[in-house]
């Protein structure tokens, strides 16, 4: 990957807005708002005012570029249907991942509004999914799918599309197959993606703060520190157990025509067992190169921009100072993409997508 002249770098083709910090749960493996996440040290919580999510909006409409809306959780955002409306205006694809908490209060305004796909978080049968986000949520969740789905139908509309992420941790992977397979409703479900708790080691962890110091004069890396866990704390999750259920998953999505997806892309014993050992260099489909800074673009809550949808400890440029195709045409961000032509960031093996096709969205 590299900047040819092939590839048009005059805006982003992937666009993901963090509309707000502020989340109503606190999911135990979540790098924002978990047990090691990097929000409960922020003082102020914020959000983007309406009025830049517009401008945003304005100045890429011409590329119709892919838009994600990201927290927190978005559909707490009080602007949400607007922001939706004028994307769906101008013609775009956007997705959105939710908690799902507020799904059934919001239903009518997705089948209004239609995005192209709600990603929705249940991580297994109701216990167990409610022991890692919170009594009560599996059932919120299941019955805001439920409504959205009737209403769909009710339409008679396409969208949106129904998905469900699943997060693999030490908590839930004995019930991967239970809750696929004999809890949730599948005919209401026509994406599904199982991706496994991403972690950096201390070690990466510490290489990768002195290469933003020295690289980048970049001194405070906590988005970097809200991933990094210890290796020990995912050596009870039994890999075969865990490839035989998703691969149940996978061969009955096959049958029902639901798009499946997972991270990373590889599902075998030894992968696997590869990637809970800290051994990512070993691992099938891993990458020498990040595409991202040549084709993605995010912008936080704060305003600030970056290349990369995890960790926003390098930042380019700020949106409530200078206009997106500024920032993305900029000194910045040139830096980075010639840095990151050369070297990931030691960091990078922490990125689902490190595993997976980055065009997939």
């Amino acid at each position: 990957m590299g900047e040819k002249s092939s590839i048009n770098l005059s805006a982003p083709k992937w666009v993901v807005i963090q509309l707000l910090e502020q989340c109503n749960l606190r999911c135990k493996m979540c790098y924002e708002w978990g047990q090691e996440g990097t929000y409960h040290h922020k003082e102020n919580l914020s959000q983007l005012d309406p009025k830049v999510v517009k401008r945003l909006i304005l100045d890429l409409k011409d590329q119709k570029p892919y838009f994600g809306l990201f927290g927190g959780e978005p559909l707490m955002y009080p602007h949400i249907e607007e922001v939706l409306q004028l994307i769906r205006d101008y013609d775009c694809k956007v997705d959105i991942p939710t908690n799902g908490t507020l799904l059934e209060q919001r239903a009518e305004m997705l089948i209004k509004t239609k995005p192209t796909r709600l990603w929705i978080s249940l991580d297994g049968p109701e216990e167990i999914n409610d022991t890692q986000r919170g009594k009560g949520v599996y059932e919120k969740v299941t019955k805001g799918i439920h409504k959205l789905h009737e209403l769909r139908e009710i339409a008679q509309s396409e969208y949106p599309k129904i998905g469900v992420t699943f997060i693999v941790t030490p908590t839930n992977y004995q019930y991967i197959e239970e809750f696929f397979l004999h809890s949730i409703n599948l005919n209401e479900i026509d994406h599904l993606s199982i991706e496994f708790q991403l972690f950096a080691t201390e070690e990466k962890y510490q290489c990768y703060k002195e290469v933003m110091a020295t690289e980048f004069d970049v001194t405070e890396t906590p988005c970097g520190k809200g991933i990094t866990w210890d290796i020990n704390d995912f050596k009870q999750i039994d890999v075969p157990s865990v490839v035989a259920q998703i691969t149940k998953v996978k061969e009955e999505c096959e049958a029902r025509g639901i798009y499946f997806i997972a991270y990373p892309k590889t599902i075998t014993v030894e992968n696997l067992t590869h990637f809970y050992n800290g051994q990512w260099d070993q691992m099938k489909d891993k990458r020498k190169h990040c595409a991202f800074p040549w084709s993605y673009a995010e912008v936080n809550a704060r305003g600030n921009v970056t290349t990369c949808h995890t960790f926003y400890d390098l930042t380019h440029g700020n949106v409530n100072e200078q206009s997106i195709l500024d920032i993305w045409r900029g000194e910045s961000v040139n830096r980075f993409r010639k840095y990151i032509k050369k070297s990931l960031l030691p960091i990078c093996t922490a990125c689902s997508r490190y595993y997976s096709d980055p065009t997939k969205k």
